[in-house]
């Protein structure tokens, strides 16, 4: 394996010449990567292409293609190649020559689209100088997701742009009305084609989203605009826990006075391991000296008993939401019983018979059942489509939480989804909508009552038998039904933990041509804004710095370019 075989698929490989020659410097092999003496020249070395080379580097992979005027990478490249002297400029320049034409072939592919799109807008932040030059910039992330004819998850960035800029920039987002969503969506022709908008939840300002609500609402939203808007599930579960920080706020500033928390990313979790591990010393006894004492402001044994409460509390919470975030495959359908299951911890802590823990529950459950209410619906149809719970789990979860009301709202479920349903049949026509036949108790050729016997024979045949056998024709025909029934009828898959509701809905697709269409649009909506760690984060999430800091078109151009390469 040469060097050229290490480098990422989108290096750009006009920058060296492997030939073997006589001027090779030092040891060549097989297995090795010859860097030739560049004294004569590099025979067929063309600058243009290099410079298009190096900006579809920077519009696939996190390269800052100023990297190219100096430092380390500029001598790399100079090694493998003397003539190499491309500006930043020169660069950049490439960089958005590649970005509209990916722009072009991106918006032709989600024009042609024939399904939903949802969309998510979040805010990131860039921190830059000291105390007295300190500065904070925010920028507003536009993404679409959706999931495309090969059931692959996508999110492309529409837009990137700074929150806050001068009117003459075209980076500028007005204040009021929807920033210019609206607008951005025309741009790209797919303002027919929106479902939903998730953000998050403190940012948020409900006009904006009623804005562009009441534009997209002329172009036919699901259920009239119900599900659009998606609330942040990784924000209200940070709200929950910051909240009970919140009640302690006053120990926690005393125990980090005893124990260091360190400088580390703001993700609540730390803060959790920090407690604990403060928790863990006091235990031992490590903060009861008497210098200690004199010193610092010691939190007594109740408060510490109150650190210990919240800590359980927010690890309980930890175990549920990071086997979330975590999901390998993270759709829409698996949030609801995770979300069940947090819901079962705070239940219980809210009986503690530690009144502390019970009642910090409680409020936690309030600001959950909010929630839990207001995503329902979204969360139990996406729920239904996942073939290890259809209306069963919906039933279930229901009644449990609900009570006798229970039956009643997974009846209003099951009807949204039928109107659904009915909407894609009306949207896609097509034969296989009614492909399911039930059962005839009938048997073709056969009499439960046995034969008449015979008195004599006619030959005058009346009218009105003749239409009676045409009415047992017409009745005697199995009823058919739609796809949503047939897959609702079927019993549920046995539970997997690491079932993949794209693969599966991949292949049931032909048996449920319609049903699967709705599953698509369903799946790749975005309940959270953030997975993995960053679902996490206490404060906006960093934005690039190697990326801000570029002229405003430049930046938007990376970072989309970038979010489509996978289709490039």
């Amino acid at each position: 394996m040469g060097i050229q075989d290490l480098l990422p698929d989108c290096f750009p490989r006009v920058l060296y010449n492997a030939r073997h020659t006589e001027q090779c410097v030092g040891l060549c092999g097989a297995n090795y990567f010859c860097i030739l003496d560049m004294s004569r020249g590099v025979p067929g070395y063309d600058e243009q292409k290099a410079a298009r080379e190096v900006a579809n580097f920077a519009c696939s992979a996190d390269f800052p293609p100023q990297m190219v005027e100096g430092g380390p990478f500029r001598g790399f490249l100079e090694s493998l190649n003397p003539q190499f002297k491309l500006s930043f400029n020169r660069v950049g320049s490439e960089c958005m020559k590649v970005y509209k034409e990916r722009k072009a072939e991106t918006k032709k592919f989600l024009v042609n689209f024939d399904g939903r799109i949802s969309l998510s807008m979040d805010i990131l932040r860039h921190e830059s100088g000291r105390w007295d030059t300190f500065r904070c910039d925010d920028y507003v992330c536009l993404s679409a997701h959706f999931i495309d004819e090969n059931w692959k998850l996508k999110k492309w960035v529409l837009s990137f742009r700074s929150l806050w800029g001068s009117d003459e920039s075209d980076d500028y987002i007005p204040e009021g009305d929807d920033w210019g969503i609206f607008k951005l969506l025309q741009d790209w022709g797919i303002q027919n084609k929106i479902s939903t908008l998730t953000r998050n939840n403190e940012d948020c300002d409900d006009s904006l989203v009623e804005f562009v609500k009441s534009h997209i609402q002329d172009k036919n939203l699901q259920l009239n605009g119900q599900l659009f808007r998606v609330l942040c599930c990784g924000d209200m579960i940070k709200t929950m826990v910051e909240d009970a920080f919140e009640t302690i706020k006053d120990i926690i500033y005393k125990v980090r006075q005893l124990y260091s928390f360190g400088r580390s990313l703001p993700l609540w979790y730390l803060t959790t391991h920090h407690l604990k591990g403060a928790l863990q010393l006091w235990s031992m006894g490590e903060f009861s000296s008497q210098d200690v004492i004199n010193d610092y402001d010691v939190p007594p044994p109740e408060e510490w008993k109150k650190v210990e409460g919240v800590c359980l509390i927010a690890d309980k919470m930890y175990e549920v939401s990071n086997a979330l975030f975590e999901t390998k495959h993270l759709t829409c359908n698996v949030y609801l019983y995770h979300l069940d299951e947090l819901r079962e911890i705070l239940t219980q802590s809210s009986t503690d018979s530690d009144e502390f823990v019970a009642t910090l529950a409680k409020d936690m459950l309030k600001k959950f059942d909010k929630y839990w209410d207001d995503m329902f619906l979204l969360l139990a149809i996406s729920a239904a489509l996942d073939p290890r719970f259809k209306m069963k789990y919906i039933d279930f979860v229901c009644s449990k939480v609900k009570g006798m009301e229970g039956s009643s709202q997974a009846a209003a479920v099951l009807v949204s989804m039928n109107k659904l349903f009915d909407e894609y049949v009306i949207r896609f026509p097509e034969k296989e909508n009614f492909i399911c036949e039930s059962s005839s108790d009938s048997d073709s050729g056969s009499d439960s009552e046995g034969e008449c016997p015979t008195a004599g024979c006619a030959n005058h045949t009346f009218s009105v038998v003749k239409n009676y056998e045409q009415f047992l024709q017409l009745s005697d025909q199995p009823a058919k039904k739609s796809d949503l029934h047939c897959y609702l009828e079927q019993p549920v898959l046995p539970w997997s933990q690491d079932f993949d509701a794209l693969t599966w809905w991949s292949t049931a697709g032909a048996k449920y041509p319609t049903l699967s269409r709705m599953a698509r649009d369903f799946l790749a909506i975005p309940v959270s804004v953030a997975s993995s760690y960053e679902a996490f984060y206490t404060e906006a999430r960093p934005a690039d710095e190697h990326v801000v800091c570029l002229k405003p078109e430049l930046m938007n151009a990376l970072v989309c370019s970038r979010s489509w390469y996978s289709k490039h």
